[in-house]
């Protein structure tokens, strides 16, 4: 019996520890890319005065945008590794359903968010999986859903308006750049560049076999996950379609909730995150660098337990 409750107290003590680190991490999160204040004052009748006042007041893309204009060093190297990242050409696409673009138009305008400034264009692609996406495109980026998403059971307008406005935020704040950059910093402070740069020119040019239903397939580099996509431009080619780190994906879930909150439908986006769950997109990784769906739900329950 004593045995019994010592382990009891152990198993309790590691939980408390690991709930407290988890709100202290989640803590720095909001604090470090919380949406501004005026974001948030935007009559709920604009959304697309809400994208344009958030990404104007944030200093981390403001303080992004004055580096990469430098075009020195570190700058040219994170410019020339997004640059070498595979593209999206959905024209050559032939997974990209067309008749339901006129669909996803006004779904991409339903979310307030402006195709001329934000988004390319959001495009429904047909996979079983309940997927998005940000991939980079010619001119920017595009927003991808999947058919097993657009479909999936209890799944509405709302939930989906939180999904691509998640993937407007990695595109919009430029994300992959941003990633590739911090990763070039760390290297010239002398630190492990992950396999990162490495890995994505290699994926960029490795053909592997596949079927026509199943075009999508997932790749791990050391401590960072790539979700790969057959943009089926010189055959069947696997390219990584994004590589975001731990703290850009949360912060691409802190802002769709802080959009749909400020609507009266915050609940709509932890909804969302439950489709994108292993049990219906499939294994995720276990990698530090990609939490799962669960540990972004509690992320979000953080959230909506602070007072603003």
């Amino acid at each position: 019996m004593k045995r019994i409750i010592t382990m009891l107290l152990v198993i309790t003590t590691v939980a408390s520890a690991a709930a407290d680190d988890s709100v202290k991490k989640f803590r720095k999160i909001l604090s470090r890319y919380d949406v501004a204040p005026e974001a948030i004052a935007v009559p709920t009748d604009n959304n697309a005065a809400f994208w344009n006042a958030a990404l104007g007041a944030d200093r981390n893309l403001a303080r992004l945008n004055r580096d990469i204009a430098k075009d020195k060093g570190l700058e040219r190297k994170a410019i020339d590794a997004c640059t070498k990242m595979p593209k999206f050409y959905p024209e050559y696409n032939s997974h990209v359903r067309i008749d339901l673009q006129p669909w996803a138009d006004s779904l991409l305008a339903t979310a307030g968010l402006p195709c001329d400034s934000i988004a390319t264009r959001l495009y429904v692609v047909d996979n079983p999986r309940a997927e998005a996406f940000a991939p980079l495109t010619e001119d920017g980026f595009a927003i991808v859903i999947t058919t097993g998403l657009v479909y999936s059971r209890g799944c509405d307008d709302d939930m989906l308006n939180g999904i691509i406005s998640a993937q407007a935020v990695h595109g919009a704040m430029r994300h992959q750049l941003q990633f590739f950059y911090d990763e070039a910093k760390r290297r010239r402070k002398g630190k492990v560049w992950s396999g990162i740069a490495i890995g994505a020119l290699v994926a960029a040019d490795l053909t592997l076999a596949m079927t026509e239903s199943d075009h999508y397939d997932d790749f791990s580099y050391n401590d960072f996950s790539t979700t790969n996509i057959n943009v089926e431009t010189n055959g069947s080619t696997l390219t990584p379609a994004y590589i975001y780190s731990a703290d850009q994906i949360y912060q691409a879930d802190l802002w769709a909730y802080r959009m749909m909150e400020r609507l009266g439908k915050g609940d709509s986006y932890i909804r969302a995150l439950k489709l994108l769950s292993p049990q219906v997109a499939g294994a995720e990784t276990d990698k530090e660098s990609s939490p799962c769906i669960s540990d972004r739900i509690k992320f979000i329950n953080f959230v909506t337990s602070q007072k603003r």
